[in-house]
Formats: structure tokens, sequence, C-alpha cells
């Protein structure tokens, strides 16, 4: 009589997913649960050649974000390329805020989680992902920010460490690229200059941070939190947040989202304003709609092609597959300011 996984997993009191994972060598198993799993497979005198070789894992989830930018959903597809030319199949489930996607995946077989956030995930596999850049990270905002916000900061995990380690493939100075926003509108005489973020996450507490700490008017005025609008990730928020931004008497918004830049815009138009005469914006990443904005927006840019290969290096060295592998030491990605019509100088 023929054995089954079906029946190696009730003798051992496991599931087959779980089976199929100890023979296979993928993923995160408790040594106790594997001991069991392989004397059922003494005990039972299942017989599978793979069992004397550890096979490398095939199936990889490569997870944009719930409501992801642009820019996410390029480097996501280019990365599924990537890692179907190798062989590897790419499921792509989306980071909702339980996972529930995620975790069917790694149910069904999948080593390795890839996603071009910056945020931890609790998960039983290797996350290969990016890492804000920064360096001080003030205690009291990560308080702020939430425990996601206060790992960010935390040492990373080198390439080497066990399973279920997270592999930063890069850091990524997103926030340093509020500096280059500054130094620009600056020297276009703006001095009012507001920020345009999300209402939560890790990198909206960074940029928030890092606003209070290089606003140009930082040693003279206490209205840096009125310049502060943190709304939701959509084109409603920017509307709201142009006009809170707008009555405050800002001459410039730099501003985290995409969609809230476009809300930007719209709100701008319908007060029968004119950017950038009335107000100036610069946006985060760079695509399409960015470039064919009414004016072309300027924007603090990344090469999602370069970001696309660092998570995919991260992939092949988990896997153990060959080609480019992930460095020792995580490079850091700066931002380039990629100057159009939307910033121009300040009225006076």
């Amino acid at each position: 009589m023929r054995v089954r996984l079906e029946d190696v997993a009730a003798a051992a009191g496991v599931s087959v997913t779980t089976v199929s994972r100890v023979l296979g060598g993928r993923g995160t198993v408790a040594e106790a649960t594997r001991s069991r799993v392989l004397d059922a497979v003494r005990a039972l005198g299942y017989d599978r050649s793979t069992l004397l070789h550890r096979q490398a894992a095939r199936l990889v989830a490569v997870c944009a974000p719930a409501h992801p930018e642009h820019w996410q959903i390029e480097v996501c597809r280019s990365v599924a390329m990537q890692l179907q030319a190798a062989g590897v199949i790419a499921a792509t489930p989306f980071l909702g805020a339980d996972l529930a996607e995620v975790r069917s995946c790694i149910d069904a077989g999948a080593a390795v989680i890839v996603t071009p956030t910056f945020t931890p995930l609790d998960v039983d596999v290797p996350v290969v992902r990016f890492a804000e850049a920064t360096a001080a990270w003030p205690p009291e905002a990560a308080a702020e920010a939430g425990p996601a916000a206060g790992t960010e900061a935390a040492p990373e995990v080198s390439p080497a460490s066990a399973v279920g380690a997270e592999r930063i493939a890069a850091r990524v100075d997103l926030a340093g690229g509020m500096s280059l926003a500054f130094e620009h509108l600056h020297a276009l005489g703006h001095r009012r200059i507001g920020l345009v973020c999300n209402e939560s996450g890790a990198l909206a507490e960074q940029l928030k941070h890092r606003f209070r700490r290089e606003h140009p008017m930082r040693d003279v005025t206490d209205r840096l939190d009125e310049w502060i609008a943190p709304v939701p990730k959509s084109y409603s928020g920017g509307i709201a947040a142009a006009i809170q931004l707008r009555d405050a008497t800002c001459t410039a918004v730099i501003v985290q989202s995409a969609l809230q830049l476009h809300g930007v815009y719209a709100a701008v138009n319908r007060r029968r304003l004119v950017i950038p005469r009335d107000l100036s914006v610069v946006g985060f990443g760079d695509f399409s709609t960015m470039r064919y904005t009414n004016p072309p927006a300027t924007v603090l840019r990344l090469d999602n092609q370069d970001l696309a290969a660092f998570l995919a290096a991260g992939v092949r060295s988990v896997l153990d597959l060959p080609g480019r592998q992930l460095a020792s030491v995580p490079p850091t990605l700066r931002l380039r300011l990629v100057a159009r019509q939307s910033t121009a100088a300040a009225r006076t």
C-alpha cells in the first residue's frame, strides 16, 4: 500500500503543509515538529527521493502595500519578472492589515516575503525589504509613531541570520530627501514651506521629525506644527491639506504621497489659484502621471530598477540562487531632485 503525505501528516499530528515544508526544507518549522514528521516518515516507510536532497524553495511572495505608491507597484513588477526569469514562482499578495493574503502564501509554501516597504512584518519566513537610512531617530518620535516605527530604527539583521529574520536589501534615504527639497525651495526664496504627509506610519513620523529639525524657519517661528498637515493617503486628503496649508500662508509644500499631490493640485485649481505662482509643490517618487500633471511636478526621485535589483538580490541570497547576491552591508540609496515647472520663485 502506497504511503501518502496525508498519512504522514496524520501520524505526526500536523498539517500536510507542515510535512511538505519539512521534506522540502522550506520555511520555519519547530525542531520538535520536524522530529515528529521525520519519525512518522521512517515509521510509515514513506519514500521520496527529494527527502535526501534539500531543494531550493521556488515560491516567493512579492508584496505591495494595500495602498501602494506607483513606484512600489513598478518595483514589485520588476522583481517578479526577475524571479520568474530565474525559474522562481512569484505570488503577488497585498500587505493587508492582518497579513491574511501573505500568510496564505506562506501556508502554500512561500519561503521568502519580498516587499518595497520600510516596516517589519511579523511572519515566520525571511523578509527582504528596505529600511530608512536616517541614523538619528529620537526615542520620543519613535514612541509617537508606535511599535512599527520604533522597530524601523532598530539594528537590522545581517544576511547570514537564521531563517525567519529580516534581510535589508538597501537603506533608502527618503527622509534625507527633505533636505534636498528645502535647499531647492529656499534657493527660490520660499520660507513658509509646509509638509503634507500621511496621518500614520513610520515614514510620516520621520518626515515630520526632519521637517521640524531642518526647516529654514525653525529658529525664527513657532508655527512649524501649523505647517504640517497629516492627512489620509488619498486624493481628498491632499485637497484638505492644501486648503489648510494655504490658509496658514504657506507658499510651498512638500508632499509625501502621489495621491495627495494630485489632491493638492485640485485644491489650488478650485481656489482659482495657479501652481507654481501661488503655491510651489514638490513630491516624492517619479512616474508618468507626475510628468504630465499641469504643470509637470518637481519630484524627489529614486531609480526603480535599482530598487528592484537590490530586492531580487536579497531573494537570491536567501534561496542560494545564482546571480547577484545581497551585500553584507546594505547600500544607501539617495534621492535626486528633478526640478520641473511646479516650483518657481516665491512672490514678494
